[in-house]
């Protein structure tokens, strides 16, 4: 949240409270999970902004333990935002993987249960609420699909003097045409006039 029409003694207030909130979670955080956190906070535009936590000597050994350690081993567990959002995502995709092969081996058991290949007595605990599951939501469509049908029946049996329908003025003069397999007389409205409700 940039902003830029706020003055300089608001925003160091601000950041004066939004550091010592993010202090007291690095802290909680620390305690909770028994790791070391430290955190630098500085203004590259502003002199004597830098701030350390938990204390000055706190993170410079902090921040030379971690120095200390092969390359390797420190980049071995860290992460990147994309990294961790790609990996998600991978996650993500497997688990609806996973979703889509268990639904389409419910849906092959839910076809030999119907067709009597199988027996309820056959299956196991995962089998069960899966076809349990597999047929709620059938009957869940099928329901849907019979309220959709019973509003479309409802509307096809409206009388038909509910059906509105454009009418053209009394005035219009009668004129007949001749079709030439069967002659019908019909009142046809010129094209310029239009159309009543």
């Amino acid at each position: 949240m940039a902003r830029k029409n706020i003055n300089e003694g608001k925003r160091s207030v601000v950041l004066q409270e939004r550091m010592e909130a993010l202090f007291k979670k690095a802290d909680e955080l620390s305690i909770l999970c028994g790791v070391e956190i430290g955190i630098v906070v500085f203004s590259p535009h502003k002199k004597n902004a830098e701030f350390e936590w938990p204390s000055r000597d706190k993170f410079k050994q902090l921040l030379m333990r971690f120095l200390d350690k092969p390359l390797v081993e420190r980049l071995k567990k860290m992460t990147t935002h994309e990294q961790f959002l790609r990996n998600e995502i991978e996650k993500n995709v497997r688990k609806i993987d996973q979703e889509k092969t268990e639904e389409k081996e419910m849906e092959q058991l839910f076809k030999q249960l119907y067709l009597g290949e199988k027996t309820v007595f056959e299956l196991d605990k995962r089998q069960l609420i899966g076809v349990r599951n597999l047929a709620m939501k059938a009957k869940e469509k099928a329901v849907e699909r019979r309220i959709r049908l019973q509003l479309q029946d409802q509307r096809l049996r409206l009388p038909i003097d509910h059906i509105p329908f454009r009418v053209a003025p009394l005035n219009v003069p009668y004129v007949s045409l001749q079709l030439p397999i069967d002659p019908i007389p019909l009142r046809v409205a010129p094209l310029n006039v239009q159309y009543q409700r």
